[in-house]
């Protein structure tokens, strides 16, 4: 039995190397020929044998890192880093990445240990001088890349940086030199070469451009990215036939690779007609029903090209076809960004919840959850979203510019400013984040800093109309009235025809008190742009300021008269009516807004405030009713039928909207807050109690006033009054001038 055992053993030790040496050859096999997707799945095959294993894990990062997937690679690195401290190659590859992140100090905080040990290594000394290159030194990244180069002539990390370096001192011609020289001595080098045909094309010679491109594709065939680079080479030109072609070639040489149809069906979409692309797709799908992923791109090309409810079916198409695949929560992620954009939150929240049920930490789903998060005014949970999606994707400039908005939301202006300047880091010349970040230096009163980073934008891009608006708003905010009147003469001048010009026009002159001057710039800027929402509004306001009410809805009446169909413009009736007391007339526009958009949230809540002002209560409930219908986790419109349940003694109705709106979000404490204070005032029994103290246990350590007061309210309620003392003493000293703070804390200090 012994010797049986271990003969046992023995195989069995035998054939999990066997399976190990075997996958390793696999994915080493498919790298080399630039089938990463292949060569992943071998590699994490082998982890599931040898998990802790410093070369399956190298190989694994080296590929992960070649199918975008940064995070991971960087994970796999750092763990052969702490499986074996001295691999110079997992500390080369990640202080690469650090580099390429623009984070040079942690990337030389990973290779100057090794560097110590190994001070001729090539790649430790070229990811050093990337380093240094990013730090804006440039001798000392020169000094160490042909340090690399003398110890390493062959290494193509070293050449392609020492090519860059080149270039960016103005000697293209010694780079495309160090490049063909090196690619003599290594023709099969695909990183080179692609880095030479980059510089081709820098100066204008297409036709090694294109000679580099096509050797590209046939020394990793399978490689998309390069079939990519040729078409778009081809586009550039005008050779729309010769990009189609390379398409469909690629189609043709890998019949089983679903991106290279989709990518056909995008160019056809994009560059001909979308009934060619979609005709062109549906024929890929005809032939494999079963490739959920042609169904779903489908769906994507349906929503780009606006058939929304087109779309929609295919998505739930796919949703059917593979419930619990990776498919169908993709579809899921993209059928709930559409009901996002028709305000059907509640659709919304179900598909987000389905896919994050399955995939906690899909960056989609997340980012959806965050943006309804903020629609509701739930900035504390879309920021933990946003910031779990930032670990993932640290260049998403679009997910910290969100970030940002929920800080903002948050009242953490410092957070969100360090968001947009990172995102900056990423994008100094993305015009959006630059512009948020003079908002948030606006809002932090510090205008001249504002002042100073928006003539810097507008140095840098004279034509971007945007830039020059933000700056004269910030010249307005900063009560500089004559440098904003030369930004408008400016601006105007740029764009004599554009409606910007005249409506900032007429935002200056009422700074100067002009309101006559004001009225007629405001009217000029309609004339240009006569659907224009920003001067209609503006005008409406002003006449409604000057006592002209009459007069504002007349103009909105023939604005109507033009587009009956004009949903803001019918609200702008409605709440011009009420501010004239005209309840019939507002109650009309706003029930047709109804009509016209039957998931418009606001046109419930200001019809519930027109019938409540026109004394039909029971219309004013009826009205707020069916807005929490249409939008159960919209708190202001819970909010305040909330407030109305309660001043009728409906204490009830109160807690239960409550509830509901709180069980769709868990984190909203609006919610929480609302529903502890009802519970703990109205109910006496320990079950409500109880449930009270749970929902605003986490208030204790806020700096909010409300929310430090529904605590200790709560407290009280309970009996603890020594508990409740010292929470609503802060809570008076965060909102001193509360009224009903100070009362809960009367009564407990009584």
């Amino acid at each position: 039995m012994a010797i049986l055992a271990g003969v046992l053993l023995i195989a069995g030790c035998g054939g999990a190397a066997s399976r190990l040496a075997s996958h390793m050859e696999r994915g080493k096999s498919y790298f080399a020929k630039g089938d990463f997707a292949h060569a992943s799945i071998e590699f994490r095959n082998a982890m599931q044998i040898a998990p802790k294993n410093p070369q399956v894990m190298l190989m694994a990062g080296r590929t992960a890192e070649k199918l975008g997937k940064l995070r991971e690679a960087a994970g796999l690195y750092q763990g052969v880093v702490d499986a074996a401290p001295d691999n110079v190659e997992a500390r080369a590859n990640m202080g690469r990445m650090y580099a390429m992140a623009h984070q040079p100090d942690k990337a030389l905080a990973l290779v100057q240990p090794v560097l110590e040990k190994h001070p001729d290594d090539a790649d430790l000394l070229t990811v050093r001088a990337a380093a240094r290159l990013e730090q804006k030194d440039a001798k000392g990244a020169r000094e160490d890349a042909e340090r690399a180069y003398r110890a390493s002539p062959s290494n193509e990390n070293t050449i392609a940086l020492l090519a860059g370096i080149d270039r960016q001192d103005g000697d293209t011609a010694g780079a495309i030199a160090l490049l063909t020289g090196a690619l003599q001595k290594n023709p099969n080098s695909a990183d080179l070469r692609e880095v030479l045909a980059s510089l081709y094309a820098l100066t204008g010679d297409p036709a090694k451009t294109e000679a580099q491109l096509q050797k590209l594709i046939e020394l990793k065939p399978r490689n998309l990215g390069y079939r990519y680079q040729l078409a778009q080479f081809y586009a550039r030109s005008g050779n729309l036939d010769g990009a189609q072609k390379t398409f469909e070639k690629a189609v043709t040489d890998m019949p089983d690779d679903d991106d290279a149809k989709l990518a056909l069906v995008n160019f056809i979409t994009t560059q001909r007609t979308r009934a060619q692309g979609e005709q062109t797709l549906r024929s890929f799908i005809a032939r494999d029903p079963d490739k959920y992923v042609l169904r779903l791109g489908l769906g994507q090309l349906l929503q780009r090209s606006g058939a929304t409810q087109e779309a929609i079916t295919a998505y739930k198409d796919v949703i059917e076809r593979d419930p619990k695949g990776p498919t169908g929560l993709a579809a899921r992620d993209r059928l709930a960004e559409i009901y996002l954009g028709q305000n059907r939150f509640e659709d919304a929240r179900k598909l987000v919840g389905e896919v994050l049920e399955k995939s906690p930490r899909d960056d989609e789903a997340l980012l959806l959850r965050a943006r309804l998060a903020l629609v509701h005014r739930d900035s504390t949970a879309a920021i933990a979203d946003l910031r779990a999606v930032i670990r993932d994707q640290p260049r998403a400039v679009p997910v910290r510019r969100l970030l940002a908005q929920a800080y903002l939301s948050n009242g953490e202006p410092g957070l969100a400013e360090e968001e947009l300047r990172a995102a900056m880091d990423v994008a100094p010349a993305d015009m959006s984040v630059r512009l948020e970040l003079a908002r948030v230096l606006l809002q932090t009163q510090r205008t001249e800093q504002a002042v100073s980073l928006l003539e810097e934008t507008v140095r840098g891009a004279p034509k971007d109309l945007q830039a020059r608006e933000v700056l004269v708003q910030t010249y307005l905010a900063a009560h500089n009235v004559a440098d904003a009147r030369k930004a408008v003469e400016d601006l105007q001048t740029l764009a004599p025809d554009n409606a910007v010009g005249p409506f900032l026009a007429g935002e200056v002159f009422l700074a100067e008190k002009k309101p006559d001057d004001a009225e007629k710039a405001f009217d000029r800027a309609l004339q240009l742009q006569p659907h224009a929402i920003e001067p209609l509004t503006a005008l409406t306001r002003l006449q409604l300021a000057r006592g002209q009410g009459t007069k504002a809805l007349a103009r909105l009446q023939t604005a109507l008269d033009a587009n009956p169909q004009d949903v803001p413009t019918l609200e702008m009736v409605g709440e011009v009516s009420i501010a004239m007391r005209d309840f019939p007339r507002a109650i009309s526009a706003l029930s047709r807004v109804i009509e016209l958009q039957p998931n418009r949230w606001q046109a419930y809540r200001n019809l519930g405030v027109a019938k409540a002002a026109s004394g039909d209560n029971a219309g004013a409930e009826a009205a707020y009713e069916a807005g929490v219908k249409v939008a159960p986790g919209q708190p202001e419109l819970v909010v305040e039928l909330g407030a109305y349940y309660e001043r009728k003694g409906r204490i009830d109705d109160a807690i239960a909207i409550y509830n509901t709106l709180y069980q769709s979000n868990p984190r909203s404490r609006i919610a929480a807050n609302n529903l502890a204070m009802l519970l703990a005032t109205y109910k006496r029994d320990k079950a409500s109690l109880d449930r009270a103290r749970d929902l605003s246990a986490s208030f204790a350590s806020s700096d909010d006033g409300v929310l430090l007061d529904t605590n200790g309210w709560v407290h009280f309620m309970r009996g603890e009054i020594q508990d409740a003392i010292p929470i609503l003493e802060r809570a008076v000293t965060r909102a001193p001038e509360a009224k009903v703070i100070r009362y809960h804390l009367a009564m407990a200090e009584l």
